[in-house]
């Protein structure tokens, strides 16, 4: 049996809202973690805020401005064993099998999520384009995206800007999800899958 386990982030005090009406992301669930396919996971829900989610705009351009309104934004993280910094034979290798992982339990939870009626879509982290939904000229910087949420720090190494877990540092694998689904719903539809 697995078992969830709630972390706090760094300001898990934001106030809840139930649709994206302050122009600040705020924290609809807590950060927490799993494991699906032996990979530990880490993920939390926000509310991207008005100015945030109106730039998603132009990464789902076919979602209504109501949808854009309730959009959440679920950046999912996995721990890696090797840095993700370095560009070896087995980071690279270990890149993919975490690629590989993450499309596997994204695709389930938002199947899961449109059965009963929801829209959701996860993001090809290779690419920063949707999987589910047809693509807008903006690809959706996961990184970037994250940080913005959960205020991890960010390293540059050269052209790239590397997220920093406050526990794992760069040892992750940063993708993301969005729903449309209430958090409770999503966080139940989540927990199906571990």
């Amino acid at each position: 049996m697995v078992t969830t386990t709630t972390i706090p982030i760094q300001n898990d005090s934001y106030p809840k809202s139930k649709v994206n009406k302050t122009t600040t992301p705020t924290c609809e669930a807590p950060a927490t973690r799993f494991i699906y396919q032996q990979s530990e996971f880490e993920y939390s829900v926000h509310s991207p805020g008005s100015r945030f989610g109106r730039e998603l705009g132009t990464v789902f351009p076919t979602l209504s401005t109501k949808q854009l309104k309730e959009i959440l934004v679920i950046p999912v993280i996995q721990r890696c064993e090797y840095d993700m910094v370095g560009i070896t034979q087995q980071v690279n290798h270990e890149r993919d099998d975490k690629l590989e992982i993450f499309v596997s339990w994204g695709k389930a939870v938002v199947e899961r999520l449109k059965s009963i009626g929801m829209w959701a879509d996860i993001m090809d982290p290779a690419s920063g384009f949707p999987i589910y939904t047809e693509a807008g000229p903006t690809p959706y910087p996961d990184v970037q995206g994250t940080q913005t949420l959960t205020r991890y720090d960010i390293q540059n190494v050269g052209c790239c800007h590397i997220l920093l877990h406050p526990t794992w540092k760069s040892k992750i694998y940063p993708s993301t999800m969005f729903t449309t689904a209430p958090a409770d719903i999503l966080v139940k539809v989540i927990n199906e899958f571990v």
